[in-house]
Parts: C-alpha cells; structure tokens; sequence
C-alpha cells in the first residue's frame, strides 16, 4: 500500500503552504512542538484526533466531499495504512497515511 503514503517531506510541504486536507491523528501524536505562528494555526485547525475503531465515524463526521484529502499519522505506521484503506473503501478516494508514522517522520526529519 506504498502507492497512498506520504513520507516527510510530503507532510511537511503540506503543512507548510497550508493546504487544506484533513489530518486524522491516532495514538495521541503530538506535533505541536514542530511548527510555529500561522503554521501551528492551520495543523491545529486541520487535525482530528481519533482512535482506529472510531476513525471513519469522526471522519463522516465532519460532512466532507468525497474527494477531500485526508492524512492518518500514527506513532508507527501499525494502525494508520488499515484506516487510510478503510476510508478510501468508505469512499473518501484522497485517503493517505505517513509512512513510518511519527517515528518515521522524526526520521526522515533529522536527515
């Protein structure tokens, strides 16, 4: 399921320009310490935290059209590629996962 991941400089870049998508956050991941100032707003605006079993529920939730992008990041990449599959079955078609999860992401960040 490579083919729906993003690693970090995906993430990163969307974040950065701000671009509108949905961030589904399981196991508690913290990010508030990356980003700053009007940056922080947006991750903060664009972030739904979730549990696995409850995920597509709070994604239905939020009434968003089919086609609107949606990130699951989790702290190890064991949970997020099962959601980011259960919604795109769900019918969100822009459903992607961070590979390696926030682990992956620290990563990928200090290279």
């Amino acid at each position: 399921m490579d083919f729906n991941s993003i690693g970090y400089f995906q993430f990163d870049n969307l974040i950065q320009t701000r671009t509108p998508f949905l961030l589904l956050i399981l196991d508690n991941v913290d990010l508030n310490d990356w980003y700053k100032s009007v940056t922080k707003m947006h991750l903060d605006n664009i972030s739904l935290p979730s549990t696995p079993e409850g995920a597509l529920e709070a994604v239905k939730g939020k009434n968003l059209p089919p086609h609107f992008a949606v990130v699951v990041l989790d702290r190890d990449e064991n949970t997020a590629p099962k959601v980011a599959a259960m919604l795109e079955q769900a019918g969100f078609i822009n459903s992607f996962y961070v590979k390696g999860g926030l682990e992956g992401l620290l990563i990928e960040r200090q290279q």
